[in-house]
């Protein structure tokens, strides 16, 4: 079978805000899977639809015959474009080589080049109403995790990002860190808010954690299901931020049983988490339940869409970058802190003129 593998922005993203340009890992360990099965792959190549359905005109480089490019026809048995749900744990570790992991340059990556991986399907809390995470919560084992993440650094990758729904916790955690630690390899994933030895997590190697807070209303939490009390969010990202870890920061806006000052308790709260130092970094999102229906309590409040956009204004905080400017360490920092400045000013400018 001829399968052609055309990720795009969204394609590793669960939500959809912006389009950004992360590597697809869970589509390459799917392509991976099919090529050990003796399928014919093509990795998202320059493509021009062919005026015939179903046919695709690719553009080639073949260097050993002295070729800077030329056109083919192809007409694949199958077009992928979004993960197709394999069954996790019998996928193998992608081929960085052969999908062009380098070439994927966005994520919360602080170490240029970074790539994602995936020690684990789904979320292993599960129950949040808005989640997409809805297969399996299922682990890979340990050893195999720390063996692919030993390849990226062979590979010359200095970050690694675990964009499993939920990075597991408990026992499989203590291995994970006492074996990254050999591997000194920078990493972060997203975490759930749990109390944790966030400190071990330090020692091991982690940098980041990126964390879902969602609302700091009480009667929101309980209605979504976060399976989190809205007065342990403060104190445990105190104390990621303590343990020298960095802290990313999610929340959503747009749910229907919110009014305007439930949303501007979570906005502020957010910056006070920002001007605090407690978090590094936030983003927001826009609530949009899967099975919506028009009963009148789950068609998301449009409008209060306006309040992902105010999450930027942190930007004029003299005590946010106070905090940022302080634990500038090395030139990594300084290019990571750029890089910010440049997205947040593209999007302040986007505000401006909408």
């Amino acid at each position: 079978m001829k399968i052609l593998y055309l990720p795009h922005e969204y394609s590793q993203q669960r939500q959809r805000e912006k389009k950004v340009n992360i590597y697809p890992v869970r589509m390459a360990m799917e392509a991976e899977w099919y090529r050990k099965q003796g399928n014919e792959v093509i990795w998202n190549p320059k493509v021009c639809r062919s005026g015939r359905i179903g046919l695709y005109q690719l553009k080639v480089c073949d260097t050993r015959l002295g070729q800077t490019g030329f056109w083919k026809h192809v007409e694949p048995d199958k077009v992928v474009t979004e993960p197709e749900g394999l069954p996790f744990l019998t996928l193998p570790r992608p081929d960085r080589v052969f999908t062009r992991a380098k070439e994927y340059s966005s994520g919360n990556y602080k170490h240029l080049p970074g790539t994602h991986i995936m020690s684990a399907s789904g979320c292993w809390w599960g129950k949040c109403r808005f989640c997409v995470e809805k297969e399996k919560w299922e682990k890979r084992p340990v050893e195999s995790v720390i063996g692919e993440i030993k390849e990226c650094k062979d590979l010359g990758f200095r970050e690694v990002f675990d964009d499993s729904g939920t990075f597991p916790i408990g026992r499989w955690l203590d291995d994970f860190c006492s074996r990254l630690k050999d591997v000194g390899m920078c990493f972060s994933c997203n975490m759930r808010l749990v109390d944790l030895d966030y400190s071990k997590l330090r020692k091991a190697g982690f940098r980041m954690l990126l964390v879902g807070v969602e609302s700091i209303n009480e009667p929101t939490l309980e209605k979504i299901q976060k399976g989190i009390n809205a007065k342990e969010i403060e104190p445990i990202l105190k104390k990621i931020s303590e343990a020298g870890l960095s802290a990313h920061i999610t929340c959503m806006f747009g749910y229907p049983f919110e009014k305007d000052e439930d949303s501007i308790r979570t906005l502020k709260f957010i910056w006070r988490m920002l001007r605090k130092g407690y978090a590094e970094t936030a983003q927001a999102s826009f609530y949009s339940p899967a099975g919506t229906t028009q009963n009148g309590y789950e068609i998301s409040n449009e409008s209060q869409r306006k309040y992902i956009n105010k999450l930027y204004y942190i930007g004029f905080s003299p005590q946010y970058w106070f905090h940022r400017l302080k634990n500038i360490k090395d030139i990594d920092d300084i290019k990571y802190i750029w890089r910010g400045i440049k997205e947040g000013v593209k999007t302040l400018c986007h505000i401006k003129t909408n």
